[in-house]
């Protein structure tokens, strides 16, 4: 009898995506949030443009005894919780890398189906008056059955996440 290949299963990635406001009293669901699974040479690609924004902001300097400028290192402004943050260059990068896409409900439900099992690069990204997440996460997808996993702030690779200053 000769050998035949036998082509692996179709899996389901099933998931819900929320984030936890730091003045909010429950998770809040995220939807409309796009969502990626790439090859997982996405994730040194995402890692090396999130760098690359640190480095763009400028050198901090500190002056040495005679009064010449001394780089430190790079200069971070963190005056509105996420300006090195350049999720255009990381959404672009993760789209030019796609598998597969899929988009949050409005429950932040999300459902990649009939793709083939392996390893992915996962990435979202969340942005709101309030907070800013991404997600870079690698995930192993087992064939023939329903994978899961829920998108939080406990697993995301950042989160910007501050209060709403109460008005009186």
């Amino acid at each position: 009898m000769p050998w035949v290949a036998v082509a692996a299963e179709p899996t389901t990635l099933t998931g819900q995506a929320t984030i936890q406001l730091k003045n909010a009293s429950s998770p809040q669901n995220l939807g409309g949030m796009d969502l990626v699974l790439a090859p997982p040479s996405l994730i040194p690609e995402i890692r090396r443009i999130r760098m690359e924004t640190w480095r763009t902001d400028g050198l901090a300097i500190k002056r040495n005894a005679n009064g010449e400028e001394e780089p430190v290192g790079v200069q971070i402004d963190f005056a509105d919780g996420y300006k090195n943050l350049d999720l255009k260059a990381m959404s672009q990068a993760a789209a030019n890398a796609a598998s597969a896409r899929t988009q949050t409900g409005t429950n932040g439900a999300f459902t990649f189906s009939n793709t083939p099992p392996g390893k992915y690069a996962l990435y979202g990204q969340y942005k709101s008056r309030y907070a800013v997440a991404y997600w870079l996460l690698e995930v192993e997808l087992s064939g023939g059955k329903t994978n899961s996993l829920n998108l939080s702030e406990t697993n995301a690779a950042e989160v910007f996440n501050r209060f709403e200053k109460k008005t009186r």
